[in-house]
C-alpha cells in the first residue's frame, strides 16, 4: 500500500491512501520515544529503478535509477526547496545516493552517506522477483528484522544535525521509522518511489507522531 498524497490523522491514527482510499487502523498507540537528535526531519524513498518497475528484489544490490526516477528526484529536491534543509543524510546504495545527489544539487545542500540506512540485505533473494521472496519475517540467509531495525535505528540516532535534516533511504527503512514511532503496527505500509514526507514529534501540539508529504 502507498501513502501517495496521505495525511495521517492523529484522531483515529489512520493513514489514508488515495489508491482505493484504504486506511490502516492503529487506535490505542503510545507515542514512541524515538530519541533522535534531530527531530522533525524529512524523509525521501528513492527514485524509481528498473527493478521497481519490474518488482525484483533489490536488497543491498546497486541499482541505478532510470529516466523516471531522476525526474521523481527532480520534482521531491524542488518540493523540498522551500524547506531550508541544512544537510542530507542517505543510503550509499546507488539508487538513494543519486536520489540524494540530485536533491543536493537542487538545494545547494550537503549530502553525507551513511551505511547504516542502506536496505535490508535479503541474500539469495536478491535480484529474484518479489512474489518468490518468503513471505515469513526472519528466511535463513537473510539479514535478520531485529539486526536490521537495530541498524537503521542506530544510524538515526547517530545523526547529529545540522538541522531541517533530510533522511534518503529505501521503503524498509521507512517501515522501519514508521513502527519505531507507532506510526502503524502494519509492516506493509510503504512511500512512492521518489516521495517525500516529514516526520514530526510529539509536542505541545500533539501527543503522537505525525507524518505528512511533502509538496
Amino acid at each position: 500500500m502507498n501513502l501517495g498524497n496521505a495525511e495521517l490523522r492523529e484522531d483515529s491514527y489512520s493513514i489514508a491512501m488515495h489508491s482505493g482510499l484504504a486506511t490502516m487502523e492503529g487506535h490505542g498507540l503510545e507515542a514512541s520515544s524515538f530519541e533522535f537528535g534531530v527531530t522533525p526531519f524529512y524523509f525521501l524513498r528513492h527514485g524509481e529503478t528498473r527493478e521497481n518497475e519490474e518488482g525484483i528484489v533489490q536488497g543491498q544490490n546497486d541499482t541505478r535509477l532510470i529516466a523516471k526516477g531522476r525526474q521523481s528526484a527532480q520534482r521531491a529536491g524542488e518540493a523540498l526547496g522551500g524547506v531550508l534543509l541544512r544537510s542530507i543524510y542517505a543510503s550509499p546504495l546507488e539508487r538513494a545516493w543519486q536520489t540524494a545527489t540530485i536533491v543536493s544539487i537542487l538545494t545547494g545542500v550537503p549530502a553525507f552517506p551513511m551505511p547504516g540506512l542502506m536496505e535490508r540485505n535479503w541474500g539469495p533473494y536478491q535480484g529474484g522477483p518479489k512474489d518468490l521472496r518468503p513471505a515469513e519475517p526472519d528466511p535463513e540467509a537473510v539479514e535478520s528484522h531485529d539486526d536490521f531495525s537495530s541498524r537503521v535505528l542506530t544510524a538515526m540516532r547517530s545523526i547529529n544535525g545540522p538541522s531541517p535534516v533530510l533522511v534518503v533511504a529505501h521503503s524498509g527503512v521507512f517501515r522501519v521509522l514508521c513502527r519505531h514511532a507507532k506510526l502503524s503496527e502494519n509492516p506493509a505500509v510503504s512511500v512512492s518511489s521518489g516521495m517525500a514526507v516529514k516526520f514530526e514529534p510529539p509536542g505541545a501540539q500533539r501527543r503522537r507522531w505525525h507524518i505528512s508529504v511533502v509538496g
